[in-house]
């Protein structure tokens, strides 16, 4: 072999040799044509307009990125978009001969074939294919190392050759090419590396792209092997300077430069169902291969910021229904159930991408407990607590309710350590089995502004947003009332709250509805038994405007789920989805005109062509005075009624409470006069939450934490804003027990309070001095001073039963609501 390299002639004669075979290939045009085809070639005529695969950009309302989808992470350039800099670097460690070859470079293959000769392996020496040959084995060959596959290689570059100019060969193989990390092409090395792009490297920056060509993930990456990277850079800075791409000063400067990494901090905010939504259209209305490959743009109508919020409000109000309200029970152990051989070794999921944010809830792993302090582990961090941390579990020793092993939830403090290596101290929580669903839509475009479907994502990423089926409770009775309105009735006229009896599916009198606590109420208003979520009154008021009618109102007003006119629909015992219930409640604060929801505002293909663009439509689903007298009823709720918590945020708002039967489900949905936000609580096997987890104090302070973010959003002029009043519409001042308007000769002891009306129905009957009296009555005696309705069901000796203490009430009218 040493002989092999002294002696000249014999270069030269190998030389002219492999001339001549590639002479005989280009020039035999059969031959070649014949070898193309035993070889199977691809055909390159789609070749100059080829595209690599793109990510799909999704970007929020704002514009600013919330996620990609992309089986490879690749941003495309155009050529004029990839510096100069990073060109040379890359053709002078890869290709340096690349301008004055025609896709195949003889001397290279040359010094192949003499090392292949040394060391006995084919590739032995490497460095024989060009640039437009590893262009085209990455775009259409594999790379096994054989002589088949390498004759096609050639033959595909010196076809590229005849196809594309230079600087299109570099630049679609700088788009191409892997830089470790998952990153594809120079673009999105450039971004991971220095967090900037690709056309602001420094010459020493993009010196180091073009060295981690050949290793990416291992020898020249920069996270795992840093000096490595560097002397990698060095050679190829000093490679250019060889070839007479830089000077001398550049090359200096260059080699005295840090390696700069600036590595690009993912998106820590979540909207995980959010995106999961939209990921799941995309892919069904155009495909799996164009939304990971098709480099498309898509704008979302999330709002960041409410996202964020919406976030927030879900985890810590389930986080804090769990420690307040539900009581502390044993975490898991991961020793004890085989996911690790001791608390050390354990590696939680959770870690993987774990970014510390002060004040933040994650999970922990027990190493150590005394009876007063217990220490943890998360991730490479370490961390502690005292029982004082710990209060809210009413234990006296830690060493009682832990043990190492134990995965714990924790919350972070706020502010963090500035030494990366002090211990963390933390305060225990512990992670909710109940899950919980919030849902933000503007009310005249239908935009969804937010979304959560659940607790935790990596936990389920069942949306129940979205994909549930839930029984609402009381949430469902504003369809009952508003369909009384459209039927003539008005919110002071009076029903008889009392127990009475229905017929079941056989025709016989065993259905009777019970108000919470049997607690019944005799004489009351429509707006009071709304208000206050009065269950016999509302079944009841059912029965009289008719159940199919109900069924019709709910379905005009947007509910997809099937319903059937059972004299239960009143309460919400068939299923409906949130989206659909926050839907119809937009459509109460629009005065009837119900909002088509949608996620997606604008879909573009990758060179910025519109594909789809959303135009929100609105479709009337009830008359807007009938509507408006529902709206107002529920701006009482919150006054005065089971939402009256949502009072606090001085804001004008309406909703309406929701539980169900044993406490299973919490609700509130409630209006702004430009949004609308939906609520629910439970668990996904129907068991209860907790003792008295009604809508009001299980869902409505999640709605309330997310509405003091959203109005803190507003100016003053936007938070004062009022729901709008329809034409037809008056008001008048009427006691809110009786019904009767309100003279100054019987206003002391009267709850007045303004209400509306469509004009010529207000009440003709004026209050009496002995109104009070009668309403403080019980209800069986108040029944001699009411006339009924016609086909008013009133209560009978059979139905006394239902006012047996020993019976449980079916739905929620809240026990803290005033009455």
């Amino acid at each position: 072999m040493k002989s092999l390299q002294m002696k000249p002639q014999l270069v030269t004669w190998i030389t002219r040799m492999v001339w001549a075979v590639l002479a005989g290939c280009v020039v035999g045009a059969f031959t070649g044509w014949a070898i193309a085809r035993t070889l199977h070639i691809p055909q390159l005529d789609q070749l100059p307009t080829y595209r690599p695969a793109s990510t799909t950009e999704v970007l929020a309302a704002d514009g600013s990125q919330v996620a990609t989808f992309a089986l490879e992470r690749r941003v495309e350039l155009p050529p004029d978009q990839i510096p100069d800099n990073l060109k040379l670097a890359i053709v002078a460690i890869e290709d340096g001969n690349f301008y004055n070859h025609g896709g195949v470079d003889p001397k290279a293959i040359l010094r192949a074939v003499i090392g292949s000769i040394k060391t006995w392996k084919l590739g032995g020496q490497g460095g024989a294919s060009t640039l437009t040959q590893q262009l085209a084995r990455d775009l259409f060959l594999s790379r096994e190392r054989r002589i088949a596959r390498k004759i096609r290689e050639m033959f595909l570059a010196l076809d590229m050759e005849k196809r594309l100019s230079k600087d299109q060969i570099i630049s679609m193989y700088a788009n191409q090419i892997y830089f470790g990390q998952g990153a594809y092409g120079v673009e999105a090395a450039s971004l991971l590396y220095f967090d900037k792009p690709a056309i602001e490297l420094e010459l020493y920056e993009a010196a180091m792209l073009a060295g981690m060509i050949q290793n990416p993930e291992r020898l020249h990456n920069p996270i795992r092997n840093p000096e490595g990277t560097k002397n990698r850079r060095d050679r190829v800075l000093g490679k250019m300077f060889e070839l007479g791409f830089i000077d001398q000063g550049s090359y200096r400067a260059g080699l005295e430069a840090p390696l700069g990494l600036e590595l690009h901090k993912a998106h820590t905010d979540n909207g995980a169902y959010f995106l999961e939504h939209v990921r799941r259209k995309i892919e069904n209305d155009y495909g799996t291969n164009t939304l990971y490959k098709g480099g498309l743009q898509v704008d979302l109508t999330m709002d960041p910021g409410l996202q964020k919020a919406a976030e927030a409000a879900v985890r810590e109000g389930l986080v804090e229904l769990e420690t307040n309200h539900l009581g502390f029970r044993r975490p898991p152990n991961v020793v004890k159930d085989g996911r690790a051989q001791d608390a050390v070794s354990y590696i939680d999921p959770s870690w993987q991408q774990l970014s510390l944010v002060p004040g933040d809830m994650v999970r922990a792993v027990v190493l150590e407990v005394s009876r007063s302090k217990a220490r943890l582990r998360l991730a490479d961090r370490e961390a502690e607590f005292g029982i004082a941390a710990a209060k809210w579990t009413k234990a006296s020793s830690l060493k009682r309710i832990l043990r190492p092993g134990d995965l714990v939830f924790v919350r972070l403090p706020d502010p963090l350590p500035e030494d990366d290596e002090a211990v963390l101290s933390v305060e225990l929580l512990q992670e909710p089995e109940i899950e919980g669903a919030l849902l933000a839509m503007d009310n005249r475009t239908g935009a969804v502004l937010a979304m959560v479907g659940g607790f935790d994502f990596e936990r389920s990423e069942f949306n129940r947003a979205t994909q549930s089926k839930l029984q609402c409770g009381s949430a469902f009775k504003p369809f009952v009332y508003l369909t009384a309105f459209e039927a003539g009735y008005t919110p002071a006229d009076t029903l008889f709250d009392a127990p009475f009896l229905l017929p079941d599916a056989i025709g016989e009198l065993t259905y009777c509805p019970k108000n919470y606590y049997n607690k019944y109420y005799g004489i009351t208003t429509l707006r009071r038994a709304l208000e206050a979520s009065f269950n016999a009154s509302a079944v009841k008021l059912q029965d009289m405007v008719g159940g199919q009618a109900v069924v019709d109102t709910a379905k005009a007003m947007g509910i997809s789920t099937e319903l059937h006119p059972y004299a239960s629909l009143a309460l919400g015992t068939l299923g409906v989805r949130l989206i659909d219930l926050v839907r119809a409640y937009a459509g109460f604060a629009n005065l009837g005109e119900i909002p088509q929801p949608y996620f997606i505002a604008e879909v573009r293909d990758r060179d910025g062509r519109q594909l789809e663009r959303f135009f929100p439509t609105l479709e009337r689903g009830a008359s807007a005075p009938a509507t408006y007298l529902l709206l107002h009823v529920l701006e009482g709720v919150v006054e005065r009624g089971t939402g009256m918590k949502a009072r606090a945020l001085d804001a004008h708002l309406a909703g309406k409470t929701g539980t169900t039967d044993e406490y299973s489900d919490a609700w509130f949905v409630g209006s702004s006069p430009r949004i609308t936000v939906g609520v629910w609580v439970g668990r996904d096997h129907k068991a209860p939450i907790g003792k008295r987890m009604t809508g009001a104090a299980a869902a409505l302070p999640i709605w309330i934490r997310f509405m003091e973010v959203y109005l803190e959003t507003l100016d003053e002029a936007a938070r004062a804003e009022r729901f709008s009043i329809p034409a037809g519409v008056v008001f008048s001042a009427v006691d809110r027990y009786s019904g009767h308007l309100v003279v100054p000769a019987c206003s002391t002891g009267s709850e007045v309070i303004l209400d509306a009306f469509l004009d010529g129905t207000e009440p003709n009957i004026t209050c009496e001095e002995d109104d009070p009296a009668l309403r403080d009555l019980p209800w069986l005696f108040q029944q001699a001073y009411y006339a009924p309705r016609d086909g008013e069901p009133m209560p009978t000796p059979e139905a006394l039963i239902c006012a047996d203490d020993r019976f449980k009430p079916d739905e929620d009218e809240d026990e803290d609501a005033p009455t």
